[in-house]
């Protein structure tokens, strides 16, 4: 049920009662007084009916068809020429048909009700006075429903504006939960990267180092009673190593601050060549390597750097340690949108084995299966052979300062 809460309902709706009353006070006072009193109190719920009710509910349509049939009844009970004002009320209410075709409507009934109750009776002049009041009467209530549907389109036009409104707010307050909720996660991603970055780096930099360190301490330890000469320089190169973890360690906090993300290929290449001679230096093994080769004038991710030496040192601690390596090759190559990384050795390898066999093994190692997830989570690719010592390549996109911004 619909409530008057609009102006002009409101102003319909009085409108139509007093006339309603006006017309059965005119009947009483021509002594119709059953006919009256029935077509009053029937005329009254209808109206009500009408105004209180939904334009698509059933018991709406009823009532425009007995309001209808209300102006009618009333011309044929009073047989006057005042019933004709009563057509107003059920053209004022009514939805259909359209204005124009109700407004018509009103017009013939109008003239064939007084036309047809003046047949008899008064002379001429009463008969063009009356004429005269309805042609006046009819003439402002057209004006004012012309008006009345104007305002109900516009504030129809209104509503329909104000749903739209609040639809769009509420869309845009759902988009903007949305959005935290996607920053939010973002957030914690970034969070979880850095903090598998530092460890990745910390694994692949400083544990090495500190392992190198610690081999080398057990072989000064042997050595102190054989050679102390030889102990004592041991001792030395293990504290040159634990000086380089600290600087590792120093080097991580700074990156961590600086607001750049990049560095020189020529930086990286000297820095990446002093790891390789004092890694040969710990373990006595052969690296073969075209650092001094690469002429690269550019720079290169910071993270990605770091990334490349800590996979480095694990392929070569990896052929020490399981393949028993004592030679390894080294390739590194950049392009101005790719960096890809060889390391070959002379280890035992995996031997022919299925790759079913081979993924297994692949699952089963740590430090493996870290290179590999990274690798691919920049959209890079690692390949693995070990049927014949042990090769793995690398190779991911080489993001840039500018790219990073973008």
């Amino acid at each position: 049920m619909s409530s008057i809460s609009s102006p002009i309902t409101l102003t319909k709706w009085v409108y139509s009662i007093v006339m309603t009353l006006a017309v059965a006070v005119a009947c009483f006072a021509t002594g119709i007084y059953a006919g009256a009193a029935c077509w009053f109190v029937l005329t009254l719920i209808v109206i009500n009916v009408l105004v209180l009710s939904d334009r698509e509910d059933t018991q709406h349509k009823v009532a425009e068809i007995l309001l209808f049939i209300s102006s009618l009844a009333i011309a044929a009970i009073s047989f006057a020429w005042w019933s004709a004002f009563f057509y107003s009320v059920p053209a004022l209410l009514l939805t259909r048909p359209s204005g124009k075709i109700r407004n018509l409507l009103v017009l013939i009934l109008t003239a064939s009700t007084f036309g047809l109750t003046r047949l008899h009776g008064e002379d001429r002049k009463t008969v063009m006075m009356q004429a005269l009041i309805l042609i006046v009467f009819y003439a402002l209530w057209i004006l004012f429903s012309v008006f009345a549907d104007k305002y109900e389109a516009r504030m129809i036009e209104l509503d329909r504006a104000l749903k739209m409104s609040t639809l769009d707010s509420l869309t845009e307050k759902n988009l903007r939960e949305e959005l935290a909720r996607q920053k939010t996660l973002s957030e914690a991603n970034a969070r979880l990267k850095e903090r598998e970055r530092i460890s990745r780096d910390i694994h692949n930099s400083v544990g090495h180092t500190l392992s190198a360190a610690s081999v080398t301490l057990d072989a000064a330890q042997l050595l102190v009673d054989k050679d102390s000469e030889l102990a004592a320089r041991k001792m030395e190169q293990a504290n040159v190593r634990v000086h380089e973890a600290i600087d590792s360690i120093r080097g991580a906090v700074r990156t961590l601050d600086s607001k750049d993300d990049t560095l020189l290929v020529s930086d990286y290449i000297a820095s990446l060549s002093e790891s390789l001679n004092n890694y040969m230096m710990d373990t006595d093994i052969r690296i073969h390597d075209n650092l001094k080769q690469i002429e690269d004038k550019g720079r290169i991710d910071i993270d990605t750097s770091a990334f490349l030496s800590g996979a480095l040192n694990e392929l070569l601690t990896n052929g020490v340690k399981h393949g028993k390596a004592n030679v390894f090759v080294v390739v590194l190559n950049l392009t101005g949108s790719n960096i890809s990384l060889k390391v070959q050795d002379n280890g035992s390898g995996w031997g022919q084995i299925t790759y079913e066999e081979k993924q297994l093994k692949l699952s089963e190692g740590f430090g493996l299966r870290k290179l590999r997830d990274h690798v691919r989570s920049l959209g890079g690719d690692m390949k693995i052979e070990g049927s014949d010592g042990f090769v793995v390549e690398m190779s991911l996109p080489r993001l840039m300062k500018e790219e990073n911004d973008g």
